[in-house]
């Protein structure tokens, strides 16, 4: 193993860390986001405030979501760092080393050891990173839960109050569709 090998090494583990971060962490955080956006928009103009029954599943579902979010930048930040400690591994050792020339062979040993120590960091850090995504998207799916509940609940009750589901959308359009649902 030359120098240019460990460091290309260190570039694949450093590149695997970032796509994990750019793919998974981006898509929870778009889709979080738009079911808290949903949320708001369904107690602001279906269902209204002061007509919505059992709040607090309400807020125990942004309480979990807002925590899965705050859980998944922690996650973000963890595999920001786990890639620094690769990086850093790498470039101590070479310089501890002196070890300058891309063309460099590594003795077996010093390999060996350099590896060893690049896969602990790599795999404990992995291993924490699925445990912090994992835990996210159960407290998420959590919050999804209760969200769906508080969803159905109240539009049971409009339904209820109403006499039809199809009644609700007409009350969103606006004041004019209001007067027409009251006069139909």
């Amino acid at each position: 193993m030359t120098v240019a090998d460990l460091k290309k090494y260190k570039e694949i583990l450093y590149g695997s860390f970032c796509r994990d971060m750019t793919e998974f962490e981006k898509n929870f955080l778009f889709v979080s986001g738009g079911i808290l956006a949903f949320s708001t928009t369904f107690i602001k103009d279906i269902v209204k405030i002061e007509s919505v029954t059992n709040l607090f599943i309400l807020f125990a579902a942004w309480i979990l979501i807002i925590t899965a979010i705050g859980l998944m930048m922690i996650t973000f930040l963890k595999s920001a760092d786990a890639s620094d400690k690769l990086w850093t591994t790498v470039d101590d050792f070479l310089m501890k080393n002196l070890y300058f020339d891309e063309k460099h062979e590594l003795k077996r040993y010093e390999a060996g050891a350099i590896k060893s120590k690049i896969d602990c960091i790599y795999y404990q850090s992995k291993k924490l990173l699925r445990y912090l995504r994992i835990t996210a998207v159960a407290i998420f799916l959590t919050g999804l839960l209760c969200l769906s509940t508080f969803v159905a609940i109240n539009l049971m009750k409009e339904k209820n109050k109403s006499g039809t589901v199809s009644d609700i959308p007409k009350r969103v359009k606006g004041s004019n569709a209001d007067s027409l649902a009251i006069n139909n």
